[in-house]
């Protein structure tokens, strides 16, 4: 049977020495290094040519951009109703927030048979 000391792996010395050199960030420090790291992208696209560059490399490459860069850019929903308590009322309610809907008059349909030909 192995021992346990075997499973440890064995850093040769050269490596631990530049390991022991690496500078230890927090956690804290750690949650800014993506805003960091969008800040030095964005710097290099305007330095680059930026968006009048981005727009040509588009332009001759429409099936990259189209498959690859555009669809990352689209904003997915967050928020999916799953309770089902969601009433006619209610949909009509949000529609009408989100946008100007026009009035409209709408008949009674009790009145109408209703023959079905399955």
């Amino acid at each position: 049977m192995s021992d346990s000391k075997d499973l440890v792996p064995v850093i040769p010395a050269e490596i631990a020495s530049k390991l022991a050199k690496i500078p230890m960030i927090s956690a804290e420090q750690y949650q800014h290094v993506g805003r960091y790291a969008g800040a030095t992208v964005m710097h290099v696209h305007e330095t680059i040519g930026g968006a009048a560059r981005f727009a040509a490399w588009a332009d001759h490459n429409p099936t990259d951009f189209y498959t690859k860069i555009f669809p990352k850019m689209i904003s997915r929903s967050q928020h999916v109703d799953i309770s089902g308590t969601l009433t006619i009322d209610d949909a009509i309610n949000r529609l009408e927030a989100q946008r100007d809907v026009p009035e409209a008059d709408f008949a009674e349909f009790e009145d109408i048979p209703q023959d079905y030909d399955l």
